[in-house]
């Protein structure tokens, strides 16, 4: 045997079969990385790619919370299917969403402030009333260090029977749970659906939740304060 005949064969036999391959691998490695680089967010043609793809959207999506983003997406398929399905069906929606996305303006809200959104929506409610009430209580877990806060737009409703809550934790002065209904709603299974099917003011509310805006607990009796009249 001929030992470099065969070494020779051999290289042959590889440069024919195994370095196509192997050079194709190199040049794909070589051309993504050169992406990388191009496409990273401190590079100047990624902030370049960047803004044309900001501004094709128009909008920055960094400036939204999670029910501005969802409506976002919501409002683009609904633009998508608007020729397919009648559009008084979805007007409603598309209203209540319309009439709460921008109410999130500042990052700290009184309790007080929001006893107060009660009410006035009670009196809309109620327009052909002169007076009225809502049932609205804010109590203290000592064990948990949280303050659930109970409401109903009906006066005389007892704790446990209000339809809407929240609980707001005493040391992040964050909403973390809201319960609407029959269900409690947590960053885990918080969904548009589920917010879509709330009132205005209850969706009002969920914006504060997911914003998470600080809620200030300056008061925690309001029961002399639950009653409303329009000749006040």
């Amino acid at each position: 045997m001929d030992i470099n005949t065969e070494i020779q064969k051999a290289t042959d036999k590889f440069i024919e079969e195994k370095l196509p391959d192997m050079v194709a691998q190199k040049v794909t490695k070589m051309v993504d990385d050169i992406l990388n680089d191009v496409f990273r967010s401190y590079s100047d043609v990624g902030k370049q790619i960047k803004e044309k793809i900001e501004k094709q959207l128009n909008v920055n999506l960094q400036e939204y919370d999670l029910v501005d983003y969802n409506h976002f997406v919501a409002k683009a398929i609904n633009e998508r299917l608007i020729g397919l399905i009648n559009e008084g069906s979805v007007k409603p929606i598309m209203d209540l969403v319309e009439g709460t996305v921008g109410f999130i303006e500042k990052k700290e809200i009184k309790l007080s402030e929001i006893h107060q959104m009660f009410i006035d929506s009670s009196m809309e409610d109620n327009d052909q009333e002169a007076e009225g009430e809502i049932s609205f209580f804010a109590t203290k877990n000592e064990k948990y260090n949280w303050v659930t806060v109970s409401i109903d737009t009906d006066g005389g409703k007892d704790e446990d029977k209000c339809a809407f809550q929240f609980i707001i934790s005493k040391d992040t002065q964050r909403i973390f749970s809201v319960k609407a209904e029959t269900y409690w709603a947590t960053k885990s299974n918080l969904t548009p659906a589920r917010v879509i099917g709330l009132s205005n003011l209850e969706h009002k509310i969920f914006r504060l939740y997911s914003a998470q805006v600080k809620i200030d607990v300056d008061q925690m009796d309001f029961e002399d304060e639950n009653s409303w009249s329009r000749y006040n």
